[in-house]
């Protein structure tokens, strides 16, 4: 596999401090985050031009606004027909556009590689229920590597603060600008347990920007005069990490999710991001920007966008679709070109689900697309990412593969959740495969390059 030649600040950071992987000195902070994180940390952070930054934010911002414009291109405003159109089933679309519909929350995490062109979107978690956004705080615990810092300072870089970003959108959607804001940061009971280290760096990490947020779940929300309280506390926001699947997962959690939902309403407590969201960051929203209908909807620079960032994008079905610019059986396309394809669910999160084609054989393949065939999923051209250099332990540049997860919060780049994998092992890369975590610094408007 062919590694990337290093970008010019990258090997400018190797031929230096970068020989050798990055010291952190032990402190609680760290501890924090190296819990938030499982512990696995990657030997580096990365580095972004100024240009770099200002075309990722001026993409993901482009992409956001199809992504949330498509119910008016394709259904005339009807959010149930789009609802369906990516897979909610009729249930979970009444949950998420229940009366007053809100409108999408502008919170998210696009998951990226890097090939030989640039940024390509594998897939945009539009939602509050995101990993990583304690990251910027290993930014600055990386700073106290004395060599790191000086270099920094020397190139111009710096970093977006994604929690004081998060926290002003926290006072914006509660309504509370200049006081404290009482945040509960919510997930169902069941998955509670698995997020809770995130939750609890996250809450701490709030703090300085006035925002009092605590971890919970569902169950422990109850009304007191008129007021939401949990295990008495006020909350002012639900800042939401429950997903819609996990709230329709049966009968009776969808009737304990209706009452939920009363609750909230009757309390006059905002949910941030609102359910509705997930609509729009379902991967076949995506998909949707694919289709001829869609297409035939966009102007010469939007489909540019589409083509240049996101990668061939289907709902996988029975059918025609179009592929290379020409009708084709969309099964027997698949069959046939398994070394160039993906399959993913639509709803899936940290990588389950995913099958490459060039991973398996033929019988595996078709046993893959059969199987996806009964649920919703998409089939998505392949990116094969440019491996980059990073110092191991015995002082040899080694190529790892890099998922960049880059937060877009309000219209603004706020940041990159990084997540890499030895090259001889980046199938998925992904933190449920193992993943080490980094952040990234980005040049100033105006510093050399």
């Amino acid at each position: 596999m062919t590694t990337a030649p290093p970008a010019t600040l990258t090997a400018r950071y190797l031929a230096g401090p970068g020989r050798r992987p990055l010291a952190l000195p032990e402190s609680d902070r760290l501890d924090l985050v190296r819990r938030a994180l499982e512990d696995r940390l990657l030997s580096r952070p990365v580095f972004l031009t100024a240009g770099e930054a200002g075309r990722l934010e001026a993409d993901l911002n482009g992409v956001t606004d199809l992504l949330f414009g498509l119910p008016e291109r394709l259904f005339e405003g009807d959010l149930h027909a789009f609802a369906a159109a990516v897979g909610l089933r009729p249930e979970q679309a009444r949950l998420a556009l229940r009366p007053p519909v809100a409108e999408p929350g502008r919170i998210g995490r696009a998951d990226l590689y890097r090939d030989r062109d640039g940024f390509r979107l594998l897939e945009f978690n539009i939602s509050s229920a995101l990993g990583g956004l304690q990251i910027t705080e290993l930014n600055r615990l990386a700073l106290a590597d004395p060599e790191l810092a000086a270099f920094v300072a020397e190139e111009g870089l710096g970093f977006p603060d994604t929690v004081a970003v998060l926290a002003g959108q926290m006072r914006e959607a509660a309504g509370r600008t200049g006081e404290t804001c009482r945040v509960a940061l919510m997930d169902c009971p069941s998955g509670y347990r698995a997020t809770e280290p995130e939750i609890t760096a996250l809450a701490g990490l709030l703090a300085p920007h006035g925002i009092e947020a605590f971890g919970c779940h569902t169950g422990q929300a109850r009304e007191s005069g008129g007021r939401l309280m949990v295990e008495g506390r006020q909350v002012d926001l639900v800042y939401r990490y429950f997903t819609l699947g996990e709230l329709t997962a049966d009968t009776s959690a969808l009737r304990a999710s209706e009452a939920l939902l009363d609750l909230f309403a009757r309390c006059d407590v905002p949910v941030l991001s609102p359910l509705r969201t997930s609509m729009h960051g379902n991967k076949r929203a995506l998909a949707l920007l694919w289709e001829d209908r869609c297409q035939d909807t966009l102007d010469a620079g939007e489909r540019d966008l589409v083509r240049r960032l996101l990668p061939w994008t289907h709902e996988l079905r029975p059918g025609t679709a179009r592929v290379d610019g020409e009708p084709a059986d969309l099964l027997a396309y698949c069959r046939h070109h398994r070394d160039r394809l993906v399959i993913k669910p639509a709803h899936g999160l940290g990588g389950s689900g995913t099958v490459l084609g060039r991973s398996v054989d033929d019988a595996q393949w078709a046993a893959s697309l059969e199987h996806a065939l009964a649920t919703p999923h998409i089939v998505q051209e392949l990116v094969t990412p440019l491996p980059e250099p990073f110092p191991g332990e015995g002082g040899a540049d080694e190529p790892w593969v890099l998922n960049w997860g880059a937060f877009l919060i309000g219209r603004g780049y706020a940041g990159a959740f990084l997540r890499g994998l030895p090259a001889d092992r980046a199938d998925v890369v992904s933190y449920a495969a193992g993943a080490h975590a980094g952040c990234a610094f980005q040049q100033r408007t105006g510093a050399p390059s």
